[in-house]
């Protein structure tokens, strides 16, 4: 497992938020669940409702509803997210999700909120290998906001519960290239039951590439 490091990046242009699915341009489940998810926009309260299925994201296969769009380059990513519902399933689990391809065992990077509150780092990083996690201390379920943000290679991830600041958990190192999928997801970590999620307060951002060093005269 990679030891996650501090760190602090900085964020650039926002997309507009203005098609039939906001800023994301596809929805759809990865891994084939046995219910079929769904995701739809209501651009008058500016929320995303995603519902969806699946087994888990974890292992070397992953079953969840994805809202997504291609990008390529730096990026961020901020959404709040709050559950609908009790659940039927403590580790039903959403947030935003960084996907090199749509198969079951693509490498991928997401940061999610459990249904039970807690917050967690998961990571594949080739195509078939098994995910990585870094789950995080919580107290109970909640409004959650979570960011995410490439730069080259590395990941660093925040949240913040309840209308709180933003608090940087750390980064990683996940080298999915480009284009990427970028977008929101859900996984009921039950096959035969769906879960629903809204998500608001979204924003995807296009970053600058880094300045160049200068050379040394």
């Amino acid at each position: 497992m990679r030891t996650l490091i501090f760190g602090s990046l900085l964020a650039a242009a926002a997309l507009a938020q203005t098609g039939k699915l906001g800023v994301f341009t596809n929805s759809g489940d990865v891994g084939d669940p046995a219910m079929k998810g769904s995701a739809e926009y209501d651009a008058a309260k500016g929320q995303y409702k995603v519902t969806g299925a699946g087994a888990n994201i974890w292992t070397n296969a992953d079953q969840f509803q994805y809202l997504y769009r291609e990008m390529s380059g730096n990026l961020a990513v901020t959404a709040t997210l709050q559950f609908l519902g009790e659940g039927s399933v403590a580790h039903r689990k959403a947030g935003i999700m960084l996907r090199k391809g749509l198969d079951t065992d693509s490498p991928y990077i997401d940061v999610v909120i459990h249904g039970n509150g807690m917050p967690g780092i998961q990571w594949r990083n080739t195509k078939g290998d098994t995910t990585n996690a870094v789950d995080f201390p919580f107290d109970s379920p909640g409004k959650f906001k979570v960011k995410l943000v490439r730069t080259g290679a590395a990941i660093t991830v925040s949240i913040a519960k309840d209308g709180a600041e933003l608090k940087e958990l750390g980064h990683t190192s996940v080298a999915l290239g480009s284009p990427v999928y970028v977008g929101l997801v859900i996984c009921s970590h039950k096959a035969d039951a769906a879960e629903t999620v809204v998500f608001s307060d979204v924003s995807v951002e296009a970053l600058a590439p880094p300045p160049a060093a200068k050379k040394k005269q």
